[in-house]
């Protein structure tokens, strides 16, 4: 008894018509009949009987037909059940805050050139509440601010230490300079991403250290937002100092003290069982964006 035999058994009851379901499911009407003859064969019973020129199940075929429906809808299932889990193994869920998302894009894009065949699945949320998701398995990769998070369950690697730079536009008052003070930059409107976003936490915690207060005009989830009421001079802000050189509309300005920011790679130290996450490691490794087998800091 095989899956074929049964499905053109059900489309012959479904048709009446061996000719009818021959045509329904594409194929040959021998090759239909030859079906019906063989599970006629193998159970030693017969399951059409002829009436009014229609073909109609005898007692037997009824009990079978109910069989094969359930065998068939179950057979569905693990098939579907099946191609969800080729697609899980071949995706990765990798978490990015917003700012880290816009400096990353290069690294992840030529992931997908080097292995076209794994799917990326980009999820959003602040440095917390991505750790959180990765710790509960709802993502498999974080990328999120931080130095050596490790835990129990978890292996963190550094992967770069960047400058976090004040940004205007060509015709703002500090477009010449070189370096500024929080105190100077305090002077001016200033347009960041919302609350909860640890980037943003770092810059507020060095203004109170500074003994300043920012003014903060506006407030945004979105990146390009910012870019954007940057460039138009409505106000500056901070942003990576690799971001911000990709903007040629924008100037970047070094902050006096520097300020600088730690992006670590996050994953479950259960995670390179997984033959697709352990290419997206090897392949971080193999492009010095982390380092070491055991995903220990690059220091």
């Amino acid at each position: 008894m095989k899956l074929h035999q049964l499905r053109y058994f059900q489309e012959v009851c479904r048709q009446h018509s061996i000719t009818k379901a021959a045509e329904e499911l594409h194929i040959s009407q021998p090759a239909v009949s030859a079906a019906i003859r063989e599970l006629e064969e193998e159970f030693g019973l017969k399951l059409f009987k002829r009436s009014h020129k229609k073909l109609i199940l005898t007692t037997e075929g009824s009990y079978f037909s109910l069989e094969v429906e359930e065998l068939l809808q179950r057979a569905k299932q693990i098939a579907d059940d099946m191609n969800r889990l080729q697609k899980k193994n071949t995706s990765i869920r990798v978490g990015l805050p917003t700012m880290i998302e816009a400096l990353e894009t290069p690294m992840l894009a030529l992931f997908h050139k080097e292995h076209p065949e794994i799917r990326l699945e980009l999820h959003h949320g602040t440095s917390l509440s991505l750790r959180k998701a990765l710790q509960d398995g709802r993502i498999d990769i974080a990328i999120v601010s931080g130095k050596d998070t490790a835990s129990d369950t978890m292996v963190a690697s550094a992967m770069r230490k960047i400058e976090i730079v004040y940004c205007v536009n060509r015709n703002h008052p500090h477009a010449q300079e070189k370096k500024l003070s929080l105190a100077q930059i305090a002077e001016y409107d200033l347009v960041e991403i919302e609350n909860g976003q640890h980037f943003r936490e770092t810059i507020l915690e060095r203004f109170h250290m500074e003994r300043c207060t920012p003014r903060i005009q506006w407030s945004t989830t979105q990146l390009y937002t910012k870019l954007q009421l940057i460039r138009s001079g409505v106000a500056g802000g901070f942003l990576y100092r690799a971001l911000a050189d990709r903007e040629p509309d924008l100037v970047p300005i070094s902050l006096e003290p520097p300020l600088s920011y730690e992006i670590e790679m996050l994953w479950q130290k259960n995670a390179a069982e997984n033959e697709t996450i352990r290419t997206f490691l090897d392949f971080a490794r193999k492009h010095d964006v982390i380092q070491g087998s055991d995903g220990t800091d690059k220091g």
